[in-house]
């Protein structure tokens, strides 16, 4: 409640709302909001307490900011937040951003989402100042619970490993089934809270 309380009081402290951004906001959102079309294989390597699941191998296509499509067998768990897709969705929606700090070649910022119906609150994000490539957010959601996501590159434009952390009431696990021909066991008979990660490799297609 308490924080609910800090996020109001932070947007009332705001001018207006305005969704006027410096040039390095402005900068982010030119990256991540152009066409994304890309044919992507994905590692997903799993790591949940209390769960057992085989890592997998999946084709996704990105196409047009569209839904991903995605192709494989058995059960696939993709998350909820850490996708390539995830900072055009994001940056897309009305927002306001807050700048934080600078560490190295690195800025920091906030963003507090002033979309209503949006399932994320806030996003701390660290971006390097050239590239303006994300290399870090923290994502707190509605639903969802908080996301700590780290993005590792190769190459210029895309994240070659992006590993996804998360501490959540087992009940909202926020990871998307997708396949229902394996199995998957649990340890755990109750609703306590787990903590999972997610590692996404990327290899990228022609």
């Amino acid at each position: 409640m308490i924080r609910g309380f800090t996020i109001i009081f932070l947007l009332l402290s705001l001018p207006m709302f305005s969704q006027d951004h410096d040039e390095n906001i402005s900068a982010l959102i030119d990256r991540y909001t152009s066409k994304l079309d890309v044919d992507c294989e994905i590692k997903i390597e799993t790591d949940v307490e209390g769960m057992i699941v085989p890592d997998k191998i999946v084709r996704v296509k990105f196409k047009d900011n569209g839904k991903p499509k995605v192709e494989g067998k058995g059960i696939m768990l993709l998350p909820k937040k850490g996708m390539l897709n995830q900072f055009h969705d994001m940056l897309t929606s009305p927002f306001q951003a807050i700048y934080l700090s600078k560490r190295k070649d690195n800025l920091v910022y906030k963003l507090v989402s002033l979309d209503p119906n949006s399932d994320w609150i806030t996003a701390d994000l660290e971006f390097n100042e050239n590239t303006f490539l994300v290399q870090k957010s923290i994502v707190n959601t509605h639903n969802h619970g908080t996301f700590y996501i780290e993005h590792n590159y190769k190459t210029y434009d895309f994240p070659s490993q992006s590993v996804i952390t998360f501490n959540v009431k087992k009940f909202k696990l926020p990871l998307k089934f997708i396949g229902r021909t394996e199995t998957t066991s649990s340890s755990n008979s109750n609703n306590e809270n787990v903590i999972g990660k997610v590692t996404l490799s990327y290899t990228y297609l022609d």
